[in-house]
């Protein structure tokens, strides 16, 4: 009768595959005074033909304009940064800037991203929410803008 012996594996010669890192997210052709001016109108310009529409889009603005303010700030302080993701910049933002402007930019992002989707047992934003979060984004854009000079 013959015995089989089990196999050892065999080491392989390569290390495991990483996944391959994203590339970073091209800089927008926007500034983010222009994004800030697109949702203002918007805001001011409610037709029947954006009904229903123009709350999420108008967040969507608002929410890359912020994420377009971090992107230059860091670009300008902090390059390396620049190339990261939105939620790891405003991570690193309180040691740079103000502790009230990193919270209240993270705050405003989420409120916003959260206004961004579509939820089945949520209504849109409000005319006031939305005007309140552009408040707190002109806000955030005045303090980081003054950061990059």
């Amino acid at each position: 009768m013959t015995t089989i012996r089990p196999v050892t594996p065999v080491p392989s010669a390569r290390p495991p595959r990483l996944p391959a890192a994203l590339p970073p997210p091209p800089p927008s052709t926007s500034t983010p005074e222009e994004l800030l001016a697109g949702a203002d109108r918007l805001l001011g310009t409610a037709t029947a033909s954006t009904t229903g529409v123009w709350p999420r889009a108008v967040a969507l603005l608002l929410r890359h304009a912020l994420e377009e303010a971090l992107r230059r700030y860091w670009q300008a302080r902090k390059p390396q940064l620049a190339r990261c993701a939105p939620h790891a910049q405003a991570l690193c933002l309180e040691s740079y800037a103000d502790p009230d402007t990193a919270r209240r930019w993270s705050a405003t992002w989420a409120g916003l991203s959260r206004a961004c989707h579509y939820h089945g047992y949520e209504l849109a934003p409000t005319q006031a929410e939305l005007r309140s979060w552009r408040d707190d984004v002109e806000t955030v854009l005045g303090v980081l803008g003054r950061g990059t000079l």
